[in-house]
Order: C-alpha cells, then structure tokens, then sequence
C-alpha cells in the first residue's frame, strides 16, 4: 500500500471519499441529463454555511466552497472584486478550484459551470471556459488503463497531498472520481462553448492546464481528440458553416488547426441523415482546411464491385461514395452558403459592381459584419444592407460607425435614420435581446460626444438619433427585474466625480453613478438616495427623477475628501433598515476614521442585519480592494460595463 504524507486526519480522508462519491453520483446524473433538464439555480437559492460571530462581536460568515466556485465563475476571481477591463487569467487564479477538487468536489464545480453558462449569467466567458478546461485537463494522464489494472499501485502523482494512508480501494475510487469528471466535462463542452470562439478559448487553457499539472501532457490525447471533433460533427451542415465562416480563428487557433489534430470523421457523425450529408461535412472541413471545396472528393471510380472512393482519399477514407451523397452535396444550402462567402471574400472595394454583387448578397443571404471584406466596410451601400437585419446589440456598437459614414444625417439619408430609429425603439426587439439601460446608456454617450473614444472618427450628432437613446435608455427599464430589497444608494459627490471619466469611455464618474442610480430607482421600491465625501446628506431623489435633474442637483454639493464607511455609520445612528449599501465612488480611497468593513460588520450586529451587503464602485480606479474576499457580503466592482447591473443583482440575491 502507497502512504501519501500529509497532515490530513482520517475524518479529512473520510470527507475527500465521500466527497468523490457524491460526485461520481452527480457526473452520472449530468451525463444522463439534457441541457434543458439540467437544473439552473433559483434567484433566491440560499448557498452559504451558517453564520459565526467572530472575537470582535461583529457578524461574518465563512466563504462555503460553492460560493467561491460561483464568485469565480462569474467574477472572474474567489476574491470579492469585478474588474471590467480585461484581466489575464493564468494557474494562480486556480487555487481555489484546485483544492475543491482536491477534496473531491468536482462535480460541483461542473454543474455550476454548466447551469450559470446555460442561464447567461458570467459576463465574460473566460472564467468558465478555464474552470471547464481544468475539470477536463487537470493533472491529466492515463487513468482508464490504470484503472483497469487490478492490485495496488502508486497514487502518489494523483497529487492528492492532503490525504494519508489511502487503501488500494480508496485509491482506485478517487481516481475514478477524476477520470470520471474529465470525460464529463468533455461532455460537457459543447453545451458551454456554443461558439468557435469559447472552443478555441477552451483548447487554449486545456493546454495550458495540462502542461502545468499533467505527466509531461501536451493536453491532446484521445478524450481531447474526441471530444472536438464531436463538437463539429454534433453541428448540422448550416450551423457548421456559419461557424467556420464568422469565426475562423481566435485565440491563436483556427479550424484548420483543431480538425488536423482531431480528425473527425465525416461519417461517423450520429445527426439525422448523416450518411446522406457525409460527403457535405467532408467538403466543409476540407473548406476550413484549405479555403475552398474538393471537387475530385465528388467524383466516383467505377470498378468492378461495390462503389469506390476517389483516389484521392484512398490513404485516409472512413466512407465509400455513393450518388446520394452526391446528390445532397450538390442540393446542399450549406456548401452554397460557403461557395457565396469565397465570392464575397474576392469582392474589391474600388470595383463598383463589386460593391453592388456585395450588397446583393448580403440581402440574399443575410451575411453579417464578419463576412464583408474589410475594405468593402467603408461603403455606405454596404452598411445600409447589413442594417435590414441587424440585431440590436450590434445595432447599438456599431452606431459610430453608421454615424461616421453620415448614414445618420437627416438630409442625405432620412430614410436610414428612420429605419435605425424604429429600430431603436422597438421594445420586442430590446426584450428579446435583453438590453440592459446601462448598455444603452454607454452607447449613447459615445454617441452623443460625436468622437470616438480612441482614433480619429468623428460625426454629427443627430437630435433625432440622441432623444430615441434617450427614449431607448426608459424602454429598456422593463428589462430590469427588481430584487425586492432595501437599498441605500450613496454618491460621492466629491469634485473629481464630475471631470473624471470611466476607465477607456467617454462616460464621466458622475453621470454614470447617476444613471445606476436611476435605475435601482425605477425599478426597486425601497430606495434611500445619500450624498457624501466627508459629511453626508439626504438626497430627494425618487423614480420619477431625470438623470440630468439628479446631476444638476448633485453639482449643487460642494464636499471634501471621500469616506466609503459614511453610509453605514449614518444608517446606524438613524436606526434605518437596509439589506444593501451601494457607494459610487471614483477612487477607492476613504478619509475616515474607520474602515468601511468594520463599519458593516458594525451596522450588521447592531442592527441585527446579519446578511447586510456592501457593494462598492470605483469606476475610475484601475485596482483596489475593499471587500474582504472571505466575507460573501461585500464586493467590489472595478470599472462599469453592460454587465454589471446584473452581477449586482446576482450578489444581491446571494447567487455569488
């Protein structure tokens, strides 16, 4: 028997077990399942361990395991701070998940993986895309033959270093618990990475993973080879080519790269009428291999006997040819799909009828941005046909565009502004797409600064075009669910807030502090509204307050230095309930006498609000923390995206 040494005690050994057990349960059950059954966690589902008072007297609560694999997934960190601006994830950010898994928790962490992608709710794909790869790739190597391998036999590269005196049996169930999590997790892949660009961004952190925690594993064995070529044998033949097309590569990959190492076969796919397409899938694999269709692949040697392959797929051919294959190669919408996107693909800009055929296509086709040569996207012609069909998230980013291109000026082109309008004012269209106020808000203000925010475009702003953002920003209220809680919305009124802008925008601190500000407003029903630096007063804001009549009203104010801690001292001595304080800041520094976390835990204990949360938003700072990463009842947030809004209501409602 192997002795792994470790200060672990038999109760820890007995958790790690019955942890993997549980797991094991879990993975078999999430195999079985299909993506609809697979169960998203309710918004007022309750995730933490009990409370504890700690030597202070104050109320905090230790941070349970699902709780940091959520902050993680959807935060991007275990640790209570957002950063909106990109940051690089790489092993250290995986501690936390290892050490889950680890302790045999991994299937946990796979079925929040799976349920928070499938219900939209991580605002960047990366955190999930990298917990997903190390569920799949983490300390990687060939467990089915040792499995199948009966007696004892050495765990100690199993890397389980907090456990001790693990019998044969033992052994072999917490490796099975591994090998099971990997090849659930590849099962789960193509329900999480629904686009070519989560794949590549999986295959990039699978390698990476199996470098760093594998048996020298490049990451490319049989279950990663398997698993990405049923990704592309799971899609029908025209989700494949809108795939190949509209993304070809990201992330330092490309189609051609991930069907060279994994060599799906095209008959082997298990889709309806898949032996009838199997000449369709070759075409569109050798289309993303090469750029163009085979057509030698189409023809048929005769010979005495059964049906033969072209010659030129003699050395590796997993199909014979039949004229059925033929017939649905050459009626394919697919394959005339992609035949449309090589012509487009020669198209010239200084061409004339170049322009013109682009135009014709995209109307007949309804080809997108990512389609169009690059230099045929300076055509006013060519913009105007991509506008029947825009949805209205693309709408609203490409607005400067349309805009640069006087596309947005009443005199030349009305009937484009009319068009854009109507659909900036459609309320089923901002429904469906879920248009948050804040992602309207961030649109409009770059529109109506009439610049971009780096370059040199500029534009004429359209009265028209700015009142209908202004009218989309109130449409959009409706998409905003209310929480049902207390709130306390406290706005620095200090003097950078007003000439201090967001980090890489044009939107300055102040009026996006008013505009979240607006919106809890609008749609919760418990709201108090405070001003402060270093003094703090009562603002008479309601929901029917303007955006502009909360500026006008704020500017009036003339405070000092900022203090975060302000508002829950305030609340305290006022005796006033609240189950969440928001402090909008530009900077993350505090000039008083105690730390705003102290002055929660506070306001918590005296007030016997145990559950009390503290979200502080620095939307200018480039790094800060305030909350403390152990305490699942502050967060901070760095920056302010469309996201945002809805990870505050997901760590209101204790979702994270």
């Amino acid at each position: 028997m192997v002795r792994v040494h470790s200060d672990g005690s038999d109760s820890e050994k007995s958790d790690i077990i019955e942890s993997s057990e549980e797991s094991l349960r879990l993975l078999d059950l999430m195999v079985q399942m299909s993506i609809a059954d697979i169960e998203v966690p309710g918004q007022q589902v309750k995730i933490r361990d009990d409370q504890v008072r700690n030597n202070a007297g104050g109320y905090v609560f230790k941070v349970s395991d699902l709780t940091r694999v959520r902050r993680f997934l959807i935060l991007g960190t275990d640790g209570g701070t957002y950063y909106v601006t990109e940051q690089k994830l790489a092993m250290e950010n995986m501690e936390a998940l290892i050490d889950i898994i680890k302790r045999g928790k991994g299937g946990m962490i796979l079925r929040e993986i799976v349920s928070i992608s499938l219900a939209g709710r991580s605002p960047k794909q990366d955190p999930l895309l990298f917990a997903l790869a190390l569920c799949a790739r983490y300390n990687v190597r060939d467990r089915k033959s040792l499995l199948e391998k009966s007696g004892e036999y050495d765990l100690e590269k199993a890397l389980l270093s907090n456990t001790e005196d693990f019998n044969s049996d033992e052994m072999k169930k917490f490796d099975l618990y591994l090998y099971k999590l990997q090849q659930t997790a590849f099962r789960m892949v193509a329900k999480v990475c629904r686009i070519p660009t989560h794949l590549f961004m999986f295959v990039k952190y699978c390698e990476l993973i199996a470098k760093s925690t594998g048996e020298e594993h490049t990451g490319w064995g049989r279950a990663m080879r398997k698993c990405i070529a049923e990704w592309y044998l799971q899609k029908s033949p025209m989700e494949l080519a809108l795939h190949i097309t509209k993304y070809p590569s990201r992330e330092s990959w490309s189609h051609r790269d991930l069907l060279r190492l994994s060599h799906p076969m095209a008959s082997s796919n298990k889709k309806e009428l898949a032996n009838c397409q199997t000449l369709v899938y070759d075409q569109i694999f050798h289309y993303a291999c090469k750029g163009d269709f085979n057509p030698q692949k189409s023809i048929i040697v005769e010979s005495e006997g059964a049906n033969e392959t072209p010659l030129l797929k003699k050395s590796r051919c997993d199909y014979g040819l039949t004229e059925q294959m033929i017939k649905y190669a050459n009626d394919s919408v697919a394959l005339e799909f992609i035949r449309k996107v090589m012509e487009m693909s020669k198209l010239k800009s200084d061409n004339e009828d170049d322009e013109k055929r682009c135009v014709e296509l995209i109307k007949k086709h309804n080809f997108v941005r990512e389609h169009v040569p690059t230099a045929l996207l300076n055509s006013p012609k060519v913009w105007i046909a991509l506008l029947q069909h825009m949805p209205m998230t693309a709408l609203l980013r490409n607005l400067s565009k349309l805009a640069t291109l006087g596309l947005l000026d009443d005199k030349s082109n009305k009937e484009c502004v009319d068009l854009v309008i109507s659909k900036i004012l459609n309320q089923e269209a901002l429904q469906k797409a879920r248009i948050h106020p804040i992602a309207v808000l961030l649109a409009s203000s770059v529109y109506k600064s009439g610049h971009g925010i780096k370059g040199k475009l500029k534009w004429e702003v359209n009265d028209r075009v700015k009142k209908a953002l202004e009218q989309c920003f109130i449409l959009a209220f409706k998409n905003v669910q209310p929480t049902g809680q207390r709130f306390c919305l406290a706005m620095d009124v200090s003097g950078s807030m007003g000439w201090t802008n967001i980090s890489g925008g044009v939107l300055s601190c102040c009026e996006a502090s008013t505009a979240m500000a607006n919106v809890t407003l609008r749609t919760e029903e418990n709201v108090k509204c405070v001003a402060f630096s270093d003094e703090l007063i009562t603002l008479p804001f309601t929901r029917e307050s303007t955006i502009t009549e909360m500026i006008d009203y704020n500017k009036k104010i003339n405070f000092g230095g900022t203090d975060c801690s302000l508002p829950m001292i305030w609340a305290e001595e006022n005796q006033l309930s609240f189950d969440v304080f928001i402090v909008y800041t530009d900077s993350e520094t505090w000039a008083g006498g105690i730390h705003p976390f102290e002055a929660l835990k506070d306001y918590r204990q005296q007030m016997n609000i145990p559950n009390a949360k503290l979200i502080v938003m620095g939307m200018a700072s480039t790094e800060f923390t305030i909350a403390d990463p152990d305490d699942p009842g502050m967060l901070d947030i760095v920056g302010l995206d469309a996201a945002v809004p809805d990870l505050i209501r997901s760590f209101v409602l204790e979702e994270i």
